[in-house]
Parts: C-alpha cells; structure tokens; sequence
C-alpha cells in the first residue's frame, strides 16, 4: 500500500489532490497541533476580478491555548457561511457546473454544529467526487497512533503495512528518511507545479485552492492536476 499523509485543511490547493492521486490512501493528521500563526489549515484562496480572495475560516482560540485539529470549533458560524456562500455566487455563479457543486456546499456549510473538522471533511468529499479522484481518506484519529514529528509518520506506515509513502518536496529537507529506511518503506517525494487551466477574470494565478479548478473546468480538473505531478526518491 502507498500511503500520503496531510493536516486536514479547508478547500485545499491542486498539490494536496496530486499526493492523494498517487496513493491508495491519504492520512489527515486531525490528532496534531494546529500551528502558531500563518496556517493553510482553515484559509485558502480563491478569485476575483481583482486577483486573489482569501476564504478563512474564523476560529474559537479564547481561554483555549493551542489546540488539537480534530477539537477546533468555527467562531461565529452562520456569519462565516453566509459570507462564503455569497462569495461563490458572486465571483463563480457564471461557472457551468456551479449550479451541481454549490448546492452540496451549501449543504454542508449550513449543517449545524461547530466543529471545523465536520466542514473540512464534508467539502474534501465534494472536491474529491467533483474531480473524479478515487481514494481513502482516514482520520489519524481512528488509528489510535499518536506522536509527532517523522516518527508519528512511520508509525502510521507501519499501522496500515504501508511500502512507501509520499510527502510533499517541501518536507524533504525536514524529514528524517533514516526512519524509513530503517523499516523497509519507499520514500518519495511529490513535487507539484500547477499547470495553467482556463480561469475567471483575467490572467492566470497559480496555487489556488482547488474549488477554483473545479468550479472552472469540472472534472477535467484531474487531468490538469496529474500534469502538475514529479516524483522522486530520497537519497
């Protein structure tokens, strides 16, 4: 089994779906720290006429100090989906399958309850179905693993008698392959460069989230994220 690993985040970009593309099953770290500061774990980006519109999903933080992902509730929900919800119509209503896609959005977005997990997982569903991509999303929570760091990576490999594993490029540098090596699994590294696709008002951006692909070509998105996709091997 190929296995990829990912912090549940909200709408994320093309590089998340290339590693979920090229494994058999990807492992969303709910049971890990939400990071200090800058995180794309509740915002990312989508667009306008006037370039990129950042979508952020607000947080409770107050009194709570730092928190696990799979605790994270939404501050102020019915606020944040109203503005969501109109966010898509104004910028993508003209899209031809965005009458299909909103609808289950806006089905999920309006769900009652908090919990900003319940949101992230209902909208990876709608990403995952909309662009034809075939493929196991597990909670790390469900496995009973926990750590940190390349050795909560490996022990999760082990869970699941994994024989390789793909992380992102960026993590290349950071991560220790010797822990790998050590119990036989492949390392391989998937770099991702998105490829142009035809996209609303004006010039290509890169790196948006992939609701924007989506919303612009359905599901010949896959096929612009699978020419995004290098792979190598560490060492």
């Amino acid at each position: 089994m190929v296995i990829s690993f990912n912090q549940p985040a909200i709408i994320p970009w093309g590089g998340f779906f290339a590693r979920l593309l090229r494994s058999g099953r990807m492992v969303l770290l709910d049971d890990t720290w939400l990071g200090r500061g800058f995180t794309f774990v509740n915002r990312n980006r989508l667009k306008g006429p006037e370039g990129e519109i950042w979508i952020t999903v607000p947080l409770k933080r107050k009194g709570r100090g730092r928190q696990m992902i799979k605790n994270l509730e939404i501050y102020e929900k019915e606020r944040w989906q109203r503005k969501f919800l109109l966010t898509l119509e104004h910028y993508y209503g003209h899209s031809l399958v965005f009458e299909s896609v909103y609808k289950k959005i806006r089905e999920i977005a309006t769900r009652p309850g908090p919990m900003f997990l319940d949101l992230t997982l209902g909208l990876l569903g709608i990403l995952t179905t909309g662009l034809g991509i075939d493929r196991e999303l597990t909670l790390q929570s469900s496995t009973g693993v926990t750590g940190k760091g390349t050795s909560l990576l490996v022990s999760i490999a082990r869970h699941f008698e994994a024989g390789e594993v793909v992380l992102p490029y960026g993590a290349k540098k950071s991560v220790d392959a010797s822990l790998f090596d050590r119990e036989g699994i492949k390392l391989c590294f998937l770099r991702y460069s998105p490829s142009q696709y035809p996209q609303f008002w004006g010039e290509f951006l890169p790196n948006l989230s992939a609701l924007d692909l989506l919303l612009c070509c359905g599901k010949g998105g896959l096929s612009i994220i699978e020419k995004g996709i290098r792979l190598s091997q560490s060492g």
